[in-house]
């Protein structure tokens, strides 16, 4: 997988989570994320590979009832800036 491809799929994901919100997310969402975080890491995207677990890791803990909806929000919107600055080039890593 390519940093364009992960680019794209992250993108699909943040649009998708922004709409439906985090009440009833897709257990093959996280599924996915679970698998982009290893091929960020794969690619050296330290950043967003750190990005995507801490996504995941607010999603379960709010499944689990140990966090609150606002956290996954705030986590949310932390990747899609890192994906809106991938689209913009340079290095974002060192955001």
């Amino acid at each position: 997988m390519t940093v364009e491809e992960v680019k794209s799929e992250l993108e699909k994901i943040v649009s998708a989570l922004s709409s439906s919100g985090f009440s009833k997310v897709d257990p093959s969402i996280v599924e996915k994320l679970d698998k982009l975080t290893t091929f960020a890491g794969d690619l050296s995207m330290n950043e967003g590979k750190r990005l995507i677990e801490n996504l995941v890791s607010a999603i379960k803990s709010a499944k689990e009832g140990d966090s609150k909806i606002e956290s996954c929000n705030v986590r949310l919107m932390a990747l899609d800036f890192y994906v809106k600055k991938l689209s913009g080039g340079g290095n974002i890593e060192d955001l």
